[in-house]
């Protein structure tokens, strides 16, 4: 059976993620937020009222996952044009992902407790939503702009997630109860610091990658980053072999590709990664 590639196991890895993430979140919305009458932030928490509004005033139903994946189009133009083109493929699969899990998933109620609705829905909707945003990607909506925040000003998203969500909450609580709103401030909260456990682009690290193959492994970076290295020469203290110390800074967003870029072209490579408190020089946010 042949062995499959670094590079195909790289992006298998990328699928089962982007697939993992989409499926907490229809599961989140489905079982626990929807049926506990709660809502989310940012675009799926407006298109949530939508539904409500819409069936509650018009006796008309409407799909979440068909309006998720109409709402999104024109937000991917824009993350195409100004966040990178492979944060936006990937962000499209996950949007068609999410529309046709929320279709799937059946919408069944786990608890009337209002409460273990907002924390359980909070908590898989933070852990999906941040292994997406992880691996360069995001759920769409105000996920691009969120992102898009980010690496402008090189802060966390949760922060602005909160910010952007207190309409949604006000919204929630003049229409239905102030007890849904507190609820869903909870989740909200939730949300907002999973994510920023687990997606930490506005933290920046340096790399130190121990090699003998310089002129692959600086390629390598360099094709994943174009990020200045630095070079320094050094050797074994016992074997006395030759071996480069390369020296790289990267936000810890850059780490993940760059790894594996590393380890396609040198598997015995050693890398070091250590926390940058503060850079001083000549230092740009990358394009994701």
């Amino acid at each position: 059976m042949k062995k499959l590639s670094r590079k195909t196991v790289f992006r298998l890895k990328n699928a089962v993620v982007l697939l993992l993430g989409s499926f907490l979140f229809a599961v989140a919305i489905n079982v626990f937020i929807s049926p506990g009458g709660l809502y989310v932030g940012g675009v799926t928490g407006m298109l949530q009222l939508t539904v409500m509004f819409m069936d509650d005033l018009f006796d008309i139903q409407l799909s979440l996952g068909l309006l998720v994946l109409m709402v999104n189009l024109p937000l991917l133009i824009v993350a195409w044009r100004s966040v990178g083109k492979r944060f936006a493929v990937l962000t499209i699969i996950t949007v068609v992902l999410q529309s046709i899990l929320l279709e799937v998933v059946p919408a069944v109620g786990f608890s009337d407790d209002m409460m273990l609705n907002a924390i359980f829905g909070g908590v898989l909707i933070g852990i999906g939503s941040g292994l997406i945003f992880k691996i360069g990607a995001s759920g769409g909506g105000m996920d691009v702009i969120l992102q898009m925040l980010s690496a402008k000003f090189n802060g966390p998203i949760g922060k602005y997630s909160f910010s952007i969500n207190i309409v949604v909450i006000f919204v929630a609580g003049y229409y239905q109860s102030w007890e849904v709103a507190m609820y869903t401030i909870m989740t909200i909260y939730i949300v907002s610091v999973l994510i920023d456990r687990i997606h930490t682009i506005h933290k920046n690290l340096t790399l130190y990658i121990v090699t003998e193959k310089e002129d692959e492994v600086v390629g390598a970076i360099w094709m994943q980053l174009s990020r200045g290295i630095t070079v320094l020469e050094a050797s074994g203290a016992f074997s006395k072999s030759r071996r480069s110390v390369l020296m790289v800074v990267l936000s810890s967003y850059e780490l993940y590709e760059v790894t594996e870029a590393i380890k396609l072209v040198d598997e015995k490579a050693f890398i070091n990664v250590v926390r940058s408190e503060a850079i001083i020089g000549n230092y740009i946010t990358k394009k994701i």
